[in-house]
């Protein structure tokens, strides 16, 4: 293959099949250097997550290196480190696919327009939802802010097929230098916390494709009625892998086999939670300081109560 590496910067899409991104950048038959920028964004989740996230990426980077690929880690500032990237390995251009939370879209902004300013072609493409936030729209061209309405809206909308892994991918001729996984001790604040949790976490696209699988066969049909029963296990345990994008709400969405007359049923039900999902960043994109702040304002009128006999007796 030919022409200068194109960067692949990933963070909560790890994984390979109904992958936007690394679909087109298959295609353009240029050398790919995947990346992973341990930033400000993602040393502020919560410790769990950072672990998990990082368990993530070391099973990601297992899958790369039986395709060819290296998975490049850098740690600090994305755009700084991004630019450095691009200097070192003579990219053309960095891709990303979209984050969607207010926090990471602040970054990605300023990482497009560095990226840009610097000569650097930056793109981001979506992948992480069934639809994009502004798809969904009222007659009006405004965001919805009920569930129901904004269910019945994009119940009419096609999020079409998932899209395959990827054939071959191009490694640039030269690699630039890592950073070691185990250095940024993703675990550390769990202390004894991470031993409970690698008996209940299996990172990974293959864990969660295993999963999917294994609910649609053996739970979905009676979701409906014990997905509310704490004793059984109802439940998709498909949460974790959406979060850190090991599998595709498309892929969930199209392998449940949701079509316009089999709509009953736990099909129904499964899907319009995955829905919910979906409604929660379509509110975050129209109100993001739904983050920070109540998402109306009348609620900050609620008083608070400063005893604690109340969550004692709870």
């Amino acid at each position: 293959m030919t022409g200068r590496p194109i960067l692949l910067w990933f963070r909560r899409d790890l994984r390979l099949a109904d992958h936007p991104m690394l679909h087109a950048a298959a295609q353009t038959g240029r050398p790919i250097i995947p990346v992973v920028i341990l930033d400000p964004v993602a040393e502020s989740w919560g410790a769990a997550s950072r672990w998990r996230w990082g368990e993530g990426v070391r099973v990601f980077a297992g899958t790369l290196a039986d395709r060819g690929l290296r998975l490049i880690l850098r740690r600090g500032d994305a755009a700084q480190a991004l630019s450095r990237l691009v200097a070192e390995t003579g990219a053309e251009a960095v891709w990303w696919s979209r984050a969607y939370d207010p926090e990471a879209r602040t970054r990605d902004i300023a990482v497009k327009a560095a990226l840009r300013a610097a000569g650097t072609a930056a793109r981001s493409f979506p992948g992480q939802l069934l639809f994009e936030p502004d798809a969904v729209a009222t007659g009006q061209g405004t965001g919805f802010k009920v569930f129901s309405a904004w269910w019945r809206a994009a119940q009419r909308l096609d999020p079409g097929r998932p899209l395959p892994a990827p054939g071959a991918l191009a490694p640039p001729h030269d690699w630039p230098a890592s950073d070691d996984l185990d250095d940024w001790r993703l675990g550390a604040a769990l202390r004894t916390g991470e031993a409970l949790l690698r008996r209940y976490s299996h990172p990974g696209e293959g864990a969660a494709l295993a999963r999917l699988s294994g609910f649609l066969e053996h739970r979905l049909a009676n979701y409906a009625d014990r997905r509310d029963f704490p004793a059984d296990d109802a439940a998709s345990g498909l949460s974790e892998y959406l979060a850190h994008g090991e599998i595709s709400p498309r892929t969930i969405w199209t392998e449940t086999g949701w079509t316009e007359t089999g709509r009953a049923g736990g099909n129904a039900k499964f899907l319009s939670e995955l829905g919910w999902r979906e409604f929660a960043y379509h509110l975050l994109h129209h109100a993001p300081q739904m983050a920070t702040r109540n998402w109306n304002p009348d609620w900050d009128r609620f008083p608070w109560l400063g005893d604690n006999a109340d969550a004692e007796a709870w």
